[in-house]
């Protein structure tokens, strides 16, 4: 009759196939995502204001948030393919892939921690900016210096000199008051702008604390049942 095809047995290398595919491309993932995270903590603890990368630190922080809450999906599902074709797969098998499933919900966890970490170093940079950039702009307008005088001295100064003199000294007034009122409309920009950030990055963080409780129970569980 020749040799009979063991189905169970075929089924159960499909399974461990198919399992180690999705372990492999969430491994991938995470290492992925690690690296961006590994740029954004460089830039995130820069504290110059001439050398402050917002856009590019925004950008990063919103595809490393995208690509967390992608993770803990992806985990979710390997966990919910181990415990569907658990009964099929026999106890060795099972344990092993529950082994890894906590394993990579523990990586994910440490990130999302990291990441956190991170978001509030980047909140505490950006209040000291903030501070600094409203100590700067407090400066009075009179206190911004004018073009020196070179017709004073010892020099007589004839009375068209001097009238001239009184004209360029009340134009160069003009030119920084004017320079000082724009600072202080980009100023008002600025802050806006930052307290937009940073309210984003709080609502960042309290979702990251969601997803680490989240990641917690299910690396308790999953722990739980490679224990009976």
């Amino acid at each position: 009759n020749g040799i009979q095809t063991n189905k169970p047995a075929l089924r159960a290398v499909r399974q461990r196939s198919e399992f180690t595919l999705m372990a492999k491309r969430i491994g991938k993932d995470l290492s992925n995502t690690f690296a961006k995270l590994e740029k954004l903590t460089i830039l995130a603890k820069r504290k110059s204001l001439f050398d402050d990368k917002a856009v590019e630190i925004e950008e990063l922080t919103y595809i490393i948030k995208q690509d967390i809450n992608s993770l803990n999906k992806q985990i979710a599902q390997l966990q919910d393919f181990v415990r569907a074709k658990g009964s099929q797969s026999g106890r060795h098998l099972q344990t092993h892939s529950n082994t890894i499933v906590v394993s990579l919900q523990s990586k994910l966890a440490s990130m999302s921690n990291d990441f956190k970490s991170v978001l509030e170093v980047r909140t505490e940079n950006l209040k000291q900016q903030r501070s600094r950039r409203e100590q700067f702009s407090r400066a009075p307008v009179s206190a911004l210096p004018l073009a020196p005088n070179h017709l004073g001295g010892g020099a007589v100064v004839l009375g068209a000199e001097s009238h001239a003199s009184k004209d360029v000294a009340i134009d160069m007034m003009d030119s920084r008051t004017s320079q000082q009122l724009q600072l202080i409309d980009e100023q008002d920009s600025y802050i806006q702008s930052r307290a937009d950030t940073m309210q984003n990055i709080e609502s960042t963080i309290v979702e990251l604390g969601s997803i680490f409780q989240q990641l917690a129970h299910m690396v308790k569980e999953q722990e739980e049942t490679i224990q009976r």
